[in-house]
C-alpha cells in the first residue's frame, strides 16, 4: 500500500491541476472570442465614419461650387477654374475627379449656346448626345483642366437616364442628389472603377423658392461632383486594414451586381469568416452597404492566443505537479543517496585541485580583499624563499620590490571577468634580492558583487628579463659604437671647419693689436672674433649632443629641428663637390621620437650616400613630407637619396646585416644600416630601400604621424644683467692660466673680490687658512690633481656653508648626478662669459635664504 499511495497521489494532483486549466482555457477562448469582435467591429464602424465625413467634405465643396454661381455676377470659365483649383487644393480632395457646370437650356436656346460656344474658339462643338429633347444640359464649365475632363465638354447628362434621375431630384428638391453607380463619360473602356456623381441645383438670382414649382420654373443648370469610388477609398486611413476584406455596394442589396469597390478578394477554397457583419450609410436620399469580412490574418495579427498558452502551460504544469508530488513523497532516500555521492564527488573534486595547485609549474596566491596574502602554492613560497605558513596574513607589499605596488595597483578592478593581461613585476626574496616574474590576475566577488580578493598566477621570467636587459645594453653599444664610427668618418671636416674659425680669431687678433699699437679702434676686430667663437662654440655643442650617451627617450616632437641640426654638423664634412639638396615640410611634422637617434639615422644615411658617389662627386638629396599609409592613415615620410654607384639585388638583400660592408678595409665597421634599422623598429617605423646598379639609391623612412603638443609657455623675456658683488670674496680655480684670468677680470668687473688658483691642493690650502673669508668657490671640473668635484667635498669639509659652482666644456649625466647629489651648481664652460656673474649671484642669494653664515669680504673689489 505504501509503493501505491504516492502514485495515486500524484494522479490526483494532476488531474485537478488539468481541470483548472480547462476551465480557464474555456474561459480565455470566450474572452479572446469577444475582443477580437469588439475590434472588428470598431474597424466596420471607423470605415464607415470615415467614408460619411469624406462624402460630407466633397458635398461641403460642392455647395461652394453653388455659391459661385448664387452670387448673382456672371461667372467665367476661368474664374470657376481659379476657384475649383482653391478647393481641391487640400488634402480632402483626394479621389475627387472634378466640377462641372451644366446650364439648363430650352430646344429655343440650344443654336444660340452652340454658336456661342463655336466663337468662342471651340469651331466643332456639338451637344451629345445629338437628337430632340424637351431640355438640354451640356457641361459648359470642366476643372480642374485636365486631358480626360476636357473629354467631358459638352456631353448633356440630361441624356443619361441614371443622370437625370438625380439632376431632377436636386432641381426639385433644392438639395443634394446622389447618382447611382455609373461609370463616368471621361473614362476609356479600360478603366473599370465605379463612379458616382453629386448635383446640385443653380437658381435664378432672387429670394430662395420654396416650392418644387418655383423651383422648376427658376433652375438655371447644375453643378455636379464626380467621383471614382477606388480613388475615394484608397486614400481612407483603416479601409484596409490587415486581415479585413471591405465591400462597398450600392444600394442596401449586398450582391455581386451592386458591388462598387472590394479592397482583396475574399480565399475561394478557405473557410468562411469567423467575423462578417455590415453597415448602412445613408445621404442625399441615397444609401451605400458597407460589407466587413475578417481573415485568418485578423485573428493571427490582433489575437493573443492565450487561450492555447494556458492549455499548453497548464498541461504541462499540471504533469509537473504530479511528478512533483511524486518527487515530494519519494524523494527522501534519493536525497540521502545524492548527498552520499555528491559528498565522495566534492573529496575527489578538492583532492584533484590540491594535488593541481601544489604540483603546478607556475605560481599561485591568492590575495585578500585588506591586500594579504591568503593562499600561496609551494611554488611560489620556493621563489621567494618563505615557507607558505610564513606568507600567509602578509601584506602583499613585503613580497614586491621597489616601485612595484604602484604598477600592481593599476591591474583592473571587482569585475569577475575582467582578468588582466599579463604584467611584468618584481618580486622581493627572503634575502632581498629580487626576481622577474609575468601575473596574470582576476579579481574574486563575494556574493553581493563586493570585493573580496584576487587570485593571481605568476610565472618566472627572470632568465627572460635578464637576457633583454643584456641584449638592450649591447644595443646601446652598438649604437654608441657606431656614433662614434660616424664623428670619425667627420672628423676630416670638422677639423676643417674648425682651422677656418681658428685661422680667423688668430688673423683678429693680430689685426687688433696692430690697431692698438697705431692707437686706432679695435672694436671690428673684436666682434669678427667674438663672432667666430659663437660659432666654434655651436659646432662644438652640436657634436657633444650628438655624441653623447644617454637613455632613450621617446617624446613627441618636431622632425624639421633634429634634421637640420644634423645636416649642419654634416656641411662641414662633406666635399666641396657633393651637392647637398634639402626639401624639408614647411609645416611641423610631429613624431615620437629620441632626438639624439632621429640624428643618428639622418647622419648614418647621409654618410651612406656620400660613400656612393663615385669619386665624392654628386648629389644628396635630404627630404621630408607627409603621406598615407596603405589604409589611408596619415605618416610621417623622410627620405636621403643619392645619385651614386647603386646596388644589386643580392646586396640589398643583406645591407641592414651586422658587420656587412661593401666598403675597403678600413672605412667602416659595416654598423651604420643596421644600427638604422634597429632605431626604425623602436620608433614603430618601417624602412623601404630603391636602388639599382650606375641609378644610385633611395632610402624612404615613414614613421607614425602625432598630433601637434600643447603650446609651450611663451619665453621669459631676456634675464636682466646681474647683480653687482659686494666685495665677496671668490676663489677661483682652473689648471688653464687663460681661464682663470678671464674669470678673475669677469667677477671683478662684477664687484666681486676674486682669488685665482692654477692648483685644486693651493686652493683647497688657502680655503684652510683661518679667516680666509672664502664666500663661493669657482672651480673647473677637470684637472690633474682632484677633480672638481672632490675639491667640492674637501671644501665642504673646511667651509660647510659655502655654495660651490662648478665648470666643465661637457656635462655628463654622470655629472649631473653627482653635482645633485652634493647640492653644487654646474656651468657649461663656454657660457662662462654670458652666466657666471649671475650663477655666483645667485648661490651667493641661495646660501644667505638657507641660513648660511653673513658674507664676509676677503680682499677690496676691483673698481
Amino acid at each position: 500500500m505504501k509503493r501505491v499511495l504516492p502514485h495515486l497521489f500524484a494522479l490526483l494532483v494532476g488531474a485537478l491541476a488539468l481541470a483548472l486549466t480547462l476551465v480557464l482555457w474555456t474561459h480565455e477562448r470566450r474572452s479572446e472570442q469577444a475582443r477580437l469582435r469588439a475590434i472588428f467591429d470598431f474597424n466596420l464602424r471607423q470605415a464607415a465614419t470615415r467614408i460619411e465625413q469624406r462624402v460630407a467634405n466633397f458635398e461641403q465643396m460642392l455647395r461652394g461650387v453653388q455659391g459661385l454661381f448664387g452670387a448673382g455676377a456672371p461667372v467665367s470659365g476661368d474664374a470657376f477654374a481659379r476657384y475649383v483649383e482653391s478647393v481641391m487644393s487640400g488634402p480632402d480632395a483626394a479621389g475627387l475627379q472634378g466640377f462641372c457646370y451644366a446650364p439648363l437650356l430650352t430646344p429655343a436656346e440650344l443654336p444660340a449656346y452652340v454658336a456661342a460656344q463655336r466663337a468662342a474658339g471651340h469651331p466643332g462643338y456639338a451637344v451629345r448626345p445629338p437628337g430632340e429633347r424637351e431640355a438640354y444640359a451640356p457641361l459648359t464649365y470642366l476643372a480642374p483642366a485636365r486631358p480626360d475632363n476636357a473629354n467631358g465638354f459638352g456631353f448633356d447628362p440630361l441624356s443619361d437616364p441614371v443622370r437625370r434621375a438625380a439632376m431632377l431630384q436636386a432641381r426639385d428638391s433644392g438639395n443634394l442628389a446622389i447618382t447611382r453607380r455609373l461609370r463616368l463619360t471621361i473614362d476609356t473602356p479600360v478603366q473599370t472603377q465605379a463612379a458616382f456623381l453629386m448635383f446640385l441645383p443653380v437658381y435664378a438670382s432672387g429670394p430662395a423658392p420654396d416650392s418644387t414649382q418655383e423651383r422648376r420654373e427658376r433652375a438655371r443648370g447644375w453643378v455636379a461632383g464626380s467621383f471614382r469610388i477606388g480613388d475615394l477609398m484608397s486614400t481612407l486611413y483603416g479601409e484596409e486594414s490587415p486581415g479585413l476584406v471591405l465591400q462597398l455596394h450600392d444600394g442596401v442589396d449586398a450582391g455581386p451586381a451592386t458591388v462598387m469597390y472590394r479592397s482583396a478578394p475574399l480565399p475561394p477554397d478557405g473557410p468562411p469568416p469567423r467575423f462578417e457583419a455590415q453597415e448602412y450609410i445613408a445621404f442625399a436620399g441615397h444609401a451605400w452597404t458597407l460589407q466587413m469580412s475578417a481573415l485568418p490574418e485578423f485573428e493571427r495579427r490582433h489575437g493573443q492566443d492565450a487561450a492555447s498558452v494556458i492549455l499548453v502551460a497548464g498541461g504541462g504544469l499540471s504533469l509537473m505537479l504530479a511528478l512533483l508530488a511524486f518527487q515530494l513523497l519519494t524523494g527522501r532516500a534519493r536525497a540521502t543517496a545524492q548527498a552520499q555521492a555528491m559528498t565522495r564527488e566534492l573529496r575527489d573534486s578538492e583532492e584533484r585541485y590540491r594535488r593541481i595547485v601544489v604540483t603546478a609549474g607556475e605560481g599561485i596566491w591568492v590575495i585578500d580583499a585588506a591586500g594579504r596574502i591568503a593562499f600561496a602554492n609551494p611554488r611560489v613560497a620556493r621563489w621567494l624563499g618563505w615557507s607558505e605558513a610564513e606568507m600567509l596574513g602578509r601584506p602583499l607589499a613585503d613580497f614586491l620590490g621597489e616601485g612595484q605596488l604602484e604598477r600592481y595597483r593599476a591591474l583592473p578592478g571587482p569585475a569577475p571577468d575582467a582578468e588582466s593581461a599579463p604584467l611584468e613585476l618584481r618580486l622581493r626574496r627572503r634575502d632581498g634580492s629580487e626576481t622577474w616574474v609575468a601575473l596574470s590576475q582576476r579579481p574574486i566577488v563575494d556574493d553581493l558583487g563586493h570585493p573580496a580578493g584576487a587570485l593571481g598566477m605568476l610565472t618566472d621570467i627572470d632568465a627572460r628579463r635578464h637576457a633583454e636587459e643584456r641584449r638592450s645594453a649591447l644595443e646601446a653599444q652598438l649604437r654608441d659604437a657606431q656614433k662614434m664610427e660616424a664623428i670619425g668618418t667627420l672628423a676630416g671636416g670638422i677639423a676643417h671647419d674648425f682651422n677656418n674659425i681658428l685661422a680667423a680669431i688668430l688673423g683678429n687678433v693680430a689685426v687688433a693689436r696692430h690697431d692698438a699699437a697705431s692707437g686706432l679702434a679695435t672694436d671690428a676686430s673684436l666682434a669678427q672674433i667674438e663672432r667666430s667663437a659663437v660659432r666654434a662654440r655651436a659646432l662644438v655643442q652640436q657634436i657633444l649632443t650628438f655624441s653623447r650617451m644617454q637613455a632613450q627617450e621617446l617624446r613627441t616632437q618636431a622632425l624639421q629641428p633634429m634634421i637640420e641640426e644634423t645636416l649642419a654638423m654634416l656641411r662641414a664634412a662633406l666635399p666641396a663637390q657633393v651637392e647637398l639638396a634639402v626639401a624639408l615640410a614647411a609645416e611641423p611634422v610631429w613624431v615620437r621620437a629620441d632626438a639624439t637617434q632621429m640624428q643618428q639615422v639622418v647622419m648614418n644615411l647621409c654618410t651612406n650616400a656620400w660613400h656612393a658617389l663615385p669619386a665624392a662627386r654628386g648629389r644628396i638629396d635630404v627630404g621630408l613630407d607627409t603621406a598615407p599609409d596603405p589604409q589611408g592613415a596619415p605618416q610621417a615620410r623622410l627620405w636621403v637619396a643619392d645619385d651614386g654607384s647603386g646596388m644589386d639585388d643580392a646586396t640589398l638583400a643583406r645591407i641592414f646585416e651586422p658587420f656587412f660592408t661593401t666598403k675597403q678595409v678600413g672605412h667602416g665597421t659595416g654598423l651604420g644600416l643596421a644600427v638604422v634599422h634597429g632605431i626604425v623598429s623602436v620608433h614603430g617605423g618601417t624602412i623601404r630601400v630603391e636602388s639599382a646598379p650606375g641609378v644610385g639609391t633611395r632610402f624612404e623612412l615613414r614613421f607614425p604621424l602625432q598630433p601637434a603638443p600643447p603650446a609651450e609657455p611663451a619665453q621669459p623675456a631676456p634675464a636682466a644683467p646681474a647683480p653687482r658683488g659686494a666685495g665677496q670674496c671668490v676663489l677661483c680655480v682652473d689648471d688653464d692660466p687663460a681661464m682663470v684670468l678671464m674669470m678673475q677680470a669677469l667677477l671683478q668687473r662684477s664687484g666681486y673680490a676674486v682669488r685665482p688658483f692654477e692648483h685644486p691642493l693651493a686652493a683647497l690650502a688657502a680655503a684652510n687658512e683661518p679667516g680666509a673669508g672664502v664666500d663661493v668657490v669657482v672651480s673647473d671640473y677637470n684637472m690633474p690633481e682632484m677633480n672638481g668635484m672632490e675639491l667640492a667635498e674637501a671644501v665642504r669639509r673646511v667651509l660647510p656653508g659655502v655654495p660651490v659652482v662648478i665648470t666643465s666644456g661637457f656635462i655628463s649625466d654622470e655629472m649631473r648626478q653627482q653635482a645633485q647629489a652634493l647640492g653644487v651648481a654646474l656651468l657649461q664652460k663656454e657660457y662662462t662669459l654670458e652666466r657666471l656673474p649671475g650663477l655666483v649671484h645667485a648661490v651667493l642669494g641661495a646660501g644667505e635664504g638657507a641660513g648660511l653664515r653673513p658674507v664676509p669680504v676677503c680682499d677690496p673689489p676691483a673698481p
